[in-house]
């Protein structure tokens, strides 16, 4: 059997370090240039990544948005957008690099009970829940969703209380305001009810409206429906019991509006 000289063997595994260095090198090269081409060549007002088609509202403010944006990240539950912005006031630069997250408007519901227990008090109907971003916690919450593309908040509302107290209907729907949830990035606008003179309407306490269609369709969860003093839910939101910061401004203006009738 013949032996090479080791110094020759060396040379032919740097030989083929080298070689396999190149190949990988030129590989990860392709692939660069092949993914920087697929992005230059998205048309404009295409969002980079794409998971869904967002239906809607797009922002921009008034005299300070500057041009359409850049498109980031889209789904059928927001848009992230990269906008220009110019600040107010004199000689303030251009901002290239705002970010901001158009997101569907949203209604919230805290819904008097029709049984009032053995007292005269006034009672209400929440919910007992947890969400992804509570850390494993569980929380007070009033009934809540999107408002679908085309749908008005009220249209919205009514429908939300009746899927998700099982066929409740409410006559009187006190609308307490309209909210940004966050003034610099937006993430929409919640819209908050106190839901008064209610009753269980058997014949619609099967009907379910969740479609495919529907962007809020495939957001459920477990929640427990628990009826609740007005005392006991002004402990509560005063006690942080709600810990979404949305819940808990729909329980206190309802409250305040209560105390105002």
């Amino acid at each position: 059997m013949m032996v090479l000289p080791k110094m020759k063997v060396e040379r032919n595994t740097l030989h083929n370090m080298i070689l396999r260095g190149i190949i990988v090198g030129a590989i990860l090269f392709i692939c660069v240039l092949t993914t920087g081409i697929a992005f230059a060549r998205k048309p404009d007002g295409e969002c980079l990544s794409v998971f869904g088609k967002y239906r809607g509202h797009k922002y921009q403010s008034p005299g300070a948005t500057i041009g359409e944006g850049k498109c980031l990240v889209e789904s059928k539950w927001m848009k992230v957008m990269q906008h220009t912005v110019l600040p107010e006031g004199d000689g303030q630069a251009l901002i290239s690099d705002w970010l901001f997250i158009d997101y569907h408007d949203r209604i919230n519901v805290l819904v008097e009970d029709a049984h009032k227990g053995d007292t005269d008090e006034k009672r209400f109907l929440v919910l007992r829940q947890t969400k992804y971003a509570l850390e494993g916690r569980t929380s007070l919450a009033v009934v809540g969703g999107i408002i679908e593309p085309g749908e008005e908040a009220e249209a919205a509302a009514r429908r939300e209380v009746r899927e998700e107290l099982d066929g409740m209907v409410c006559n009187n729907y006190h609308f307490l305001g309209r909210f940004r949830t966050d003034v610099n990035r937006g993430m929409g606008w919640v819209n908050s009810f106190l839901a008064a003179d209610c009753h269980k309407d058997v014949s619609n306490e099967q009907t379910k409206t969740n479609t495919e269609e529907e962007v809020g369709a495939e957001d459920t969860e477990r929640q427990d429906i628990v009826s609740m003093t007005l005392s006991d839910v002004r402990e509560s939101v005063q006690n942080g019991s709600f810990l979404e910061v949305q819940w808990s401004n729909t329980v206190a203006l309802a409250v305040l509006h209560d105390a105002a009738l």
